[in-house]
């Protein structure tokens, strides 16, 4: 009976301890995970992912844009020294001998007594031709009255093309050669400034009769009455031209009716070169054909010559002394034209 019955008990506890093997192997069947979804991957992610190739697209990006930045930089600096780089950063160069600054100074004073031997050539050839007119009064009063120094002042144009015009036309020019140049080249003085009364300098400036008559006229007429007010600076427009009016007037106190700036004016084009000269006086050549709008004269000065403006523009005056006054105007300018500081016309008047 005790071994039936031990046995019944062994038989018991092991079928136990097996059920609970059994229920402690589904707890970790059911907690169980997969170490092979677990472990990392053996293959290089960084290299599959190409991030080293994103990296130095970067920085090949940013090398780019910094050469970007510097040309831009250097083309802005090319653009505001016109053109010369690193002019006021080089070293000045010095010579260690004093013979090439003797060789220069000798050619400069070459130069100067050369140019001092044309011109006491063309007083002797002056004299000799007052001399010959002189001696021969009755041929310079059947000439047309034009005085050859004075004429040979023009751009480059032959007598009989700018002057053929005036042919069959009876007018009275004076016989002295003094009296003629003050008609047909008179010179103006144009003394500028600033508004808080600072001087800049005083301009001459030669004017060509055969140009614009009614515009030169008007002009002789401000600075002999020396009514500088009337002069006016509008726009600078720095390395292109200076753009100025003159408040025109139909009244002439002689009391002779005149033309009036308003109306078809005589013009020619072809007096001045505008691509041989610079600081010409000039206006838009719309102006002289349909009449100035309001009476005032527009007119610009160029800083350098403008082949362009040829055909375009009507020159009827150049700078003929103080050039320097209108090239510091520039600093005064801006790119849309805009006057930095008001500059006007502190006084005018006649050589």
């Amino acid at each position: 009976m005790f071994d039936s019955f031990g046995g019944s008990l062994v038989a018991r506890h092991q079928r136990r301890l097996q059920l609970s093997r059994y229920r402690l192997y589904l707890q970790r069947l059911r907690r169980a995970t997969s170490l092979v979804d677990q472990r990392p991957p053996l293959l290089n992610a960084k290299a599959l992912g190409g991030f080293d190739v994103l990296q130095q697209d970067t920085r090949h990006f940013l090398d780019r844009t910094n050469e970007n930045v510097h040309l831009l930089l250097t083309l802005s600096k090319i653009k505001r020294t016109g053109g010369q780089l690193d002019s006021l950063e080089a070293p000045p160069l010095v010579s260690r001998s004093a013979l090439p600054h003797m060789q220069r100074r000798l050619d400069q004073l070459q130069h100067r007594n050369m140019q001092l031997g044309h011109r006491l050539t063309r007083i002797q050839d002056r004299t000799g031709s007052e001399a010959a007119q002189r001696e021969r009064p009755n041929r310079q009063s059947q000439s047309s009255g034009r005085c050859p120094s004075v004429m040979t002042n023009r751009s480059a144009l032959a007598e009989s093309e700018v002057f053929a015009k005036y042919d069959g036309w009876d007018l009275e020019l004076p016989l002295d050669n003094y009296d003629l140049k003050r008609l047909l080249r008179p010179r103006i003085v144009l003394h500028f400034g600033l508004m808080d009364g600072r001087p800049l300098g005083q301009v001459v400036v030669q004017l060509y009769t055969e140009a614009a008559p009614l515009v030169v006229l008007q002009f002789v007429r401000t600075c002999l009455a020396q009514r500088s007010h009337e002069f006016a600076v509008r726009r600078i427009f720095p390395q292109l031209w200076l753009e100025c009016y003159l408040l025109g007037s139909c009244k002439n106190p002689t009391g002779h009716a005149t033309p009036c700036l308003n109306d078809r004016m005589e013009f020619d084009a072809r007096v001045m070169n505008h691509g041989r000269h610079g600081y010409v006086f000039s206006c838009a050549k719309e102006y002289c054909v349909h009449g100035f709008p309001g009476g005032a004269i527009n007119f610009s000065i160029s800083f350098k010559p403008l082949p362009v403006a040829n055909g375009q523009r009507v020159g009827f005056g150049r700078v003929i002394r103080g050039d320097k006054v209108i090239e510091c105007m520039q600093a005064h300018g801006t790119k849309n034209g805009k006057i930095s500081r008001p500059l006007l016309v502190t006084h005018c008047d006649m050589v």
